[in-house]
């Protein structure tokens, strides 16, 4: 015969039991900003099917993502019941990087149009209905990625991916896969991947996201050190003002090379996301070594960086938001082209040029610094010379025949421009301009 206890006593010790299950874990819940992650060694499974790996990754940075995502085609199932299982133990919601290869990871793609048609419709049914029956509030897709690149089979053609896109969600929609939500993720245009023309809508999608790496100075990709302001900074701005929707940082990382990896974790994620890019709601970390080291223990600072920003309460953690950055304006306060000609006349020969005129600047505080000499023709146009400086000192000159690159001024008006950035903040200065005019190309 069953001894039942009263009611009190069963529910104190239920009540018990899950205060100390619950003080054994790190606190995620209420989470401003979520936390993912990427992770696949090549070669190997993707996170979602390790489970070991899993925990050996909640352990390395102090507790388990809220978000991992992982690589898959749609003509593949959107989920295997190892991931299903592995994420739906640890309360880890997946995000499936749609792509359209006909198998594999590279070669022939399924086109956009025959998305848009109707021809692979079966292979989107079948997903949306195992979605339907997965144990996950949410079940995020981000579909044909990048699309605003050139590296991928389903770039090059907006209107054809904005019908390709409308048709996917339109079928899952008629399934009715409440709990699928789909991700909208272009690569930051650095100028030359303009993401406008490929947008289906608010009405198509749930989340808008980016992608974005700090390439460092490696030798690959935009081979420069830039701080998480300067990659998403533009690209954010503009995605803002296009949709409405939250914001997810759909892969990022840093290189080594050129710079402090740490620091920009520390700046990226307690500063600039939170003051400066107020609609993320979740950052994933492209936690791989490919092109470069992308991983965040790819030295121990970047990972003692990483654990830090995981333990803030802005992404979930117990400790206190740090304070806002100053907002002190940068500025640069002085600039000449120097020395100045004889007899009070603005005017010098090319060859005094060459021989010892250098710009000087002043700037309010050290910041990177932009320098730019506009030539200016009779017939309105002109011509444009610039180099970027690095890390300058506060106050420094650079001699004009760097900024020249050794092309030879002629006659004419010329103007240097001086701006500052601030990378932590991403303000940047207003320009300050100094003219100077060439007499003689000979004299």
């Amino acid at each position: 015969m069953e001894t039942r206890r009263p009611t009190t006593t069963r529910f104190l010790a239920l009540f018990t039991a899950l205060l100390a299950i619950a003080l054994s874990l790190p606190a995620v819940a209420g989470a401003s900003i979520k936390l993912g992650v990427y992770s696949s060694a090549q070669g190997q499974v993707g996170a979602p099917e390790d489970a070991k790996w899993l925990d050996e990754y909640a352990q390395r940075v102090g507790r388990k993502p809220d978000i991992v995502m992982d690589y898959s085609n749609i003509t593949d199932p959107l989920l295997t019941p190892t991931e299903v299982t592995n994420l739906s133990q640890r309360g880890e919601t997946p995000l499936v990087t749609w792509q359209l290869y006909k198998s594999g990871w590279g070669g022939e793609t399924v086109s956009l149009q025959s998305v848009a048609n109707g021809s692979y419709d079966s292979y989107l049914r079948k997903a949306a209905e195992a979605a339907q029956a997965m144990p996950f509030n949410e079940i995020l897709i981000r579909f044909a990625h990048e699309m605003n690149g050139n590296w991928y089979g389903w770039s090059g053609n907006p209107t054809a991916y904005v019908e390709a896109w409308r048709h996917v969600v339109s079928v899952f929609r008629s399934v009715g896969a409440a709990n699928v939500k789909f991700v909208w993720s272009p690569n930051v245009d650095n100028g030359s991947y303009p993401f406008a023309s490929y947008f289906p809508g608010d009405s198509y999608v749930d989340y808008v996201g980016l992608d974005g790496y700090n390439w460092g100075t490696a030798g690959i990709g935009v081979n420069k050190w830039q701080s998480l302001s300067e990659v998403f900074r533009s690209s954010y701005e503009q995605l803002t003002k296009m949709s409405a929707k939250p914001v997810m940082i759909t892969e990022t990382s840093s290189g080594e090379a050129g710079g402090d990896k740490a620091a920009w974790i520390t700046t990226g994620f307690l500063h600039t996301i939170p003051e400066q890019f107020p609609r993320i709601a979740a950052v994933i970390w492209f936690d791989r070594s490919q092109e470069e080291d992308w991983r965040i223990a790819s030295s121990t600072a970047s990972l003692e960086a990483y654990r830090h920003v995981v333990s803030n309460s802005l992404y979930g953690g117990s400790e206190a938001a740090p304070a806002p950055e100053a907002t002190e304006p940068i500025e640069v306060t002085s600039v000449e082209v120097t020395p100045k000609p004889k007899h009070g006349h603005k005017k010098a020969t090319t060859r005094a040029l060459r021989r010892r005129a250098r710009v000087v600047y002043r700037l309010s505080r050290r910041a990177k610094g932009s320098i730019a000499v506009h030539a200016h023709r009779r017939n309105g146009s002109h011509h444009l010379y610039e180099v970027t400086i690095e890390r300058p000192k506060r106050h420094g000159s650079v001699r004009l025949t760097r900024l020249l690159g050794g092309h030879p001024l002629g006659r004419g008006t010329y103007r240097v421009v001086v701006t500052a950035l601030d990378e932590a903040s991403g303000a940047t200065s207003q320009p300050r301009k100094a003219r100077f005019k060439v007499a003689s190309a000979h004299s």
